[in-house]
């Protein structure tokens, strides 16, 4: 029975044994990959802990980048980082290889400088394998609130005696120019180089050419009215004239593009106001409500846009009215399929000029650009542009600093200004002695980002 006993007692000893033996037991692995790579919080510039790093391996299979592909900001400083890893399996040792073939060990707290890559070792916990990864930091080298202007071309027309109107058709450039007896059109494929010019008989002799629209649909085509004919084009050189005079209403401006449909200015052929007839489709339709007293007929600008609440917006600034005074007025027009269009004067509570005509805008980078225009008394806004973040209420003289229109551009009024991948282009204009049919091209660096 003892003996039994024993026996029994040495099997449990054993059992015992065997398992306290397994418990200290310590795997060693042969995993040498980094599956996270960011930096500490930097007190100075806390955006860098949100650096998405991606790694990758590229050569041999014993080496990884590590890299991130959305730059950081401009001016970030990255000489004193803390690098944070995380592993598959703890390593042995993680160390930074320095250029002098030096080493030191990583141990979660280190400052390192990433202005140049970084070489880092990763051996495995067996010491039977080895990784380098390669560290590039990457951090935007421009400014991005700096917008870059350049003049592509010095003078269009000849000469210098006509009153132009530039815009985009497609992808194709045109520059319309009137000297009082003829209208021509210049065209260019780059803005830089362009053609010798083309006579348009078709257009009036005394064609207000500012007041041509450009549509820029699947289908584009160009828009001009005066007399109570319209004239439309789809090439700028051909053009087809159509009387759109009704017994009630007679087509008098070109107003925009909104919204899908092409507007404009009509008026009563005997109460003699003014009401706004859209195209939508093939049907022009004339608004029964007549337009205040002093809406813009002439030297307006008209900036469609979509608001920061994602609803069609647009804005009629300034110009003048039937009787020639020149306006103040900023008209908000604003489309909600609730609601259908809401117009608002939104000069009456904040009025930004004592008057503005002649001027040119664009919606671009989230904000508005004034360029050009003179007040009542034919002084020049402003001796630069002028910018808007609010959608238009209030307006300021651009950033010259980070904005170098002046390097290239002249004061003057009846400019034109549009949008064409993601770049403002300013085309022509007139001041007191001089008239222009130069090409401007400005666009911000953080633009493409």
């Amino acid at each position: 029975m003892k003996r039994t006993f024993f026996t029994i007692l040495c099997i449990i000893c054993m059992f015992c044994s065997s398992c306290k033996k397994d418990s200290n037991t310590v795997t060693l692995s042969s995993e040498t990959e980094i599956t996270s790579f960011y930096f500490a919080k930097l007190d100075s510039f806390p955006s860098v802990v949100n650096t998405t790093f991606t790694i990758s391996l590229y050569g041999k299979q014993d080496t990884g980048l590590i890299t991130n592909a959305d730059s950081m900001a401009y001016k970030t400083p990255i000489t004193r980082l803390v690098p944070r890893l995380l592993f598959k399996a703890t390593p042995a040792s993680a160390d930074v290889i320095f250029p002098d073939g030096k080493t030191r060990s990583l141990s979660g707290k280190d400052t390192l400088d990433f202005s140049d890559p970084v070489l880092l070792r990763i051996i495995s916990s067996d010491q039977t394998n080895t990784k380098y990864y390669r560290v590039v930091v990457k951090v935007h080298q421009v400014d991005p609130d700096l917008m870059e202007w350049q003049r592509l071309n010095a003078a269009v027309v000849p000469n210098g005696t006509a009153a132009t109107k530039g815009l985009m058709l497609g992808e194709r450039f045109f520059l319309f120019a009137n000297d009082g007896f003829k209208t021509s059109v210049y065209q260019s494929v780059d803005g830089k180089t362009w053609d010798a010019g083309t006579t348009l008989a078709e257009l009036p002799e005394n064609c207000r050419v500012r007041e041509i629209l450009a549509v820029n649909t699947s289908t584009p085509q160009l828009y001009y009215c005066q007399d109570g004919i319209v004239y439309t084009s789809t090439n700028g050189t051909s053009w087809q004239a159509e009387d759109l005079s009704t017994e009630t209403y007679v087509p008098r401006v070109m107003l925009m593009h909104f919204n899908d449909s092409i507007w404009l200015v009509a008026e009563h052929s005997d109460k003699h106001t003014y009401h706004l007839a859209v195209r939508d489709g093939g049907m022009w339709r004339a608004n029964s409500d007549s337009l205040p007293g002093n809406w813009p007929l002439s030297d307006f600008t008209a900036l469609p846009f979509t608001s920061s609440s994602l609803r069609p917006r647009a804005a009629i600034i300034g110009g003048y009215d039937i009787r020639g005074n020149a306006l103040s007025s900023l008209w908000n027009i604003e489309y909600s399929q609730a609601d259908g269009y809401r117009f608002a004067n939104f000069a009456i509570q904040y009025p930004p000029f004592s008057a503005v005509v002649g001027a040119s805008a664009v919606w671009y980078g989230k904000q508005c650009y004034l360029f050009g225009g003179v007040d009542a008394e034919a002084k020049y806004l402003s001796s630069t542009a002028l910018c808007s973040d609010d959608e238009g209420l209030n307006w300021y003289p651009i950033d010259t600093v980070h904005n170098r229109l002046m390097d290239v551009y002249t004061q003057r009024t009846q400019t034109s200004a549009f949008v064409h991948d993601n770049c403002i282009y300013i085309m022509g204009g007139q001041s007191r002695t001089e008239m222009y049919s130069d090409v401007l091209k400005g666009k911000l660096t953080s633009i493409d980002w």
